[in-house]
């Protein structure tokens, strides 16, 4: 297989669009008209679009920005004094005027969960236009319209688990048949999961085969389950498989992952050699964007379901906050200064203000995590690592298809019954297909060790290069003794304080300039 180049993503060129107010009129730069994403039809008539997009049309006196119902797409922008700046990158916003003042909140939150929550950015002056939005600027004045978050009507209580099944599979057939490639030269990513496999049957099921089916190796330690079980199911249909190496520098691949994800986490770093891949290979693909979320209880466990119906909102922020296991580098590489900026209460306190929008959702903890999780991490894989592919299809999320799942009782999702089921009736002939083996445990082979010490050796050149001086956010005392001593391992496995280490100093960079 050729070299996979990883630093040529993220190098399309910027698109942007800036407006300020003079004494002499209206300057502008960038451009002045876009549509990006896929806009259906709307499901409903006069009803909202169907698909992930995002659009703005500047008339020479007025700039309207509009995006889908759920804002995956994201829409960066400033407003201040007379400028406004919108872009699907924040870099070209902060190019802008406004302060690049820091939202300690919205921090202390990144650096716990990994992704932000609601609208926020790491900066107090730029947000992302919330879902469901048309933002109007006009001579210096901005005005945001939003409408609310959709709450599903509860399904009937009397529907059945096996009339749930058949709804679903009926919804998500017609959610895959209104995004249709246009032709054969399309490719799907394919796992040892639920998500695109289903994509793929359904696909097949409408006389659709992908070129390609591709299987990206996850970088160690791993099972390597998703490429022995793509492969089965690849076999199965008689399509061609692809199995793609990690990235062939962990830190490298971290240090892209944190500008292509705009600076608001993700950790995603892990599929960047699939978006390089992918580049100049096609120009449609499919993305299983919020599958285990909607269908399967992602995340969801019953502790969490009852502190959110008894409303123990705080005790309910603290375990989300706990789960990314990034409170001990917090404690132990952020600079004291820094950490009680965004201490642990501040991020409860912001967590609890995002869990109370979602209370009156059928299922809370579902929202909560589709609107967050969903929206604010796992959609920078589809909409910012491989914004160069132009067609991105995400068929979990269709209207009609989120309105009947969010309606359901939670317990219909919990250890993935319903999901299963509904591939298994819908595809018997694929019913003896595995899922991978989640009970499989990865162990750290020789070439492993090479591969971390490889990353951490980059990580103290990184580090080198910075110079010696001080640094605002992370103790460079702790770190260069805490990388020479890992160094002398003999076994040298994933360095946990690796990734946050490189957002932290690339971040620092962007504000201090």
């Amino acid at each position: 297989m050729d070299d996979i180049n990883i630093n040529s993503l993220g190098l399309e060129g910027q698109l942007f669009f800036a407006a300020k107010t003079t004494n002499r009129g209206v300057e502008t730069v960038g451009i002045p008209h876009l549509v990006r994403g896929q806009k259906l039809p709307p499901a409903q008539p006069n009803g909202l679009h169907d698909g992930v997009f995002m659009e703005w049309n500047w008339d020479g006196q007025r700039l309207v920005v509009q995006n889908d119902r759920y804002g995956m797409s994201p829409l960066f922008y400033s407003c201040y004094a007379n400028d406004i700046w919108i872009s699907p990158s924040i870099y070209p916003v902060l190019e802008g005027n406004a302060p690049k003042g820091l939202d300690y909140a919205a921090l202390s939150v990144l650096l716990r969960m990994g992704h932000l929550i609601g609208n926020d950015t790491p900066f107090e002056y730029i947000k992302v236009l919330p879902p469901n939005s048309t933002l109007t600027w006009e001579q210096g004045q901005i005005s945001i319209e939003s409408g609310n978050l959709p709450i599903s009507q509860r399904i009937d209580k009397n529907l059945s688990f096996d009339d749930a099944v058949d709804q679903f599979s009926l919804l998500f057939d017609r959610a895959v048949q209104k995004r249709l490639p246009k032709d054969d030269d399309f490719i799907v990513p394919l796992s040892g999961g639920r998500d695109s496999r289903h994509i793929l049957f359904a696909l097949d099921a409408h006389g659709k085969k992908p070129k390609t089916c591709v299987t990206l190796q996850y970088r160690p330690p791993a099972t390597n389950e998703d490429a022995r079980v793509a492969e089965l199911i690849a076999d199965e249909m008689g399509i061609p498989h692809v199995v793609i190496e990690k990235a062939p520098s962990w830190f490298h691949a971290v240090l892209k992952d944190v500008h292509l994800t705009n600076l608001c986490g993700g950790s995603h770093a892990w599929v960047l050699p699939l978006a390089a891949w992918l580049t100049n290979r096609t120009n449609t693909t499919y993305d299983g964007l919020a599958g285990s979320v909607l269908s399967g209880g992602f995340l969801t466990d019953e502790k969490k379901v009852q502190l959110y119906n008894e409303n123990c909102l705080e005790e309910l922020a603290s375990i989300l906050l706990s789960e990314g296991g990034k409170e001990g580098f917090n404690q132990t590489v952020l600079n004291r200064d820094f950490y009680q900026k965004i201490s642990l209460s501040i991020a409860i306190q912001r967590m609890v203000e995002e869990l109370k929008r979602h209370v009156n959702m059928i299922n809370p903890m579902l929202s909560f995590i589709f609107w967050n999780r969903t929206r604010r991490g796992i959609s920078q894989i589809p909409f910012s690592i491989l914004s160069h592919i132009p067609v991105v299809h995400c068929p979990y999320l269709d209207h009609d298809l989120y309105d009947f799942v969010t309606g359901l009782d939670a317990s219909f999702f919990l250890g993935n019954k319903l999901h299963d089921e509904a591939i298994t009736r819908t595809y018997p002939k694929y019913a003896h297909l595995p899922f991978e083996d989640k009970s499989k445990k990865a162990s750290y082979q020789k070439n492993d060790y090479v591969y971390f010490r490889d990353s951490l050796k980059n990580l103290l050149i990184y580090l080198m290069q910075q110079g010696f001086h001080s640094s605002k956010l992370v103790r460079k005392g702790y770190l260069y003794p805490k990388i020479l001593f890992d160094l002398t391992k003999p076994n040298c496995q994933l360095p946990w304080y690796l990734i946050s280490t490189v957002y932290c100093l690339e971040f620092e960079k962007l504000y201090n300039n």
